[in-house]
This record gives C-alpha cells, sequence and structure tokens, in this order.
C-alpha cells in the first residue's frame, strides 16, 4: 500500500526514527492504531490550530506532556 504523506508528517516520522523512539515506520503506525483503540490518544480537534498554537503543542509534545498545549 503507497500513501502520501504530507512534508511536516514525513518530517516528524523521520524525526522518531532518527532519535530512536521506533525502529520501523510500520512499528510506529502499529503502536498509534493501538493506543487510538485503547482510547490513549484523543479524537482529532474539530478545530485546526492556528500556527502559533501548533508549534506549541509541539513543543509539550517533545517534553512528553500529551495533553498540554490541547486547543
Amino acid at each position: 500500500m503507497m500513501n502520501n504523506l504530507k512534508p511536516e508528517t514525513e518530517r516528524l516520522v523521520r524525526e522518531e526514527l532518527q532519535i530512536g523512539r521506533f525502529d520501523s515506520v510500520d512499528e510506529m503506525i502499529v503502536e498509534g492504531v493501538h493506543a487510538r483503540r485503547e482510547g490513549k490518544t484523543p479524537m482529532p480537534q474539530t478545530r485546526r490550530r492556528t500556527p502559533a498554537e501548533a508549534v506549541a503543542h509541539i513543543r509539550q509534545l517533545r517534553r512528553g506532556n500529551r495533553n498540554e498545549g490541547r486547543a
């Protein structure tokens, strides 16, 4: 199966692999699906974040704060 990723998604995937959080893209996808099914990740927001909100959210995620910075 082939998928086209947005450039920012591709960058995020590369970063996660480079820092060793995941060994493969497949592992990353499977873990994400399992987390969603178990309710560990919030559902997508109906309102899009502003660029400033998105940057703040990414910084929180990098610090390990999964629920901070939600709009």
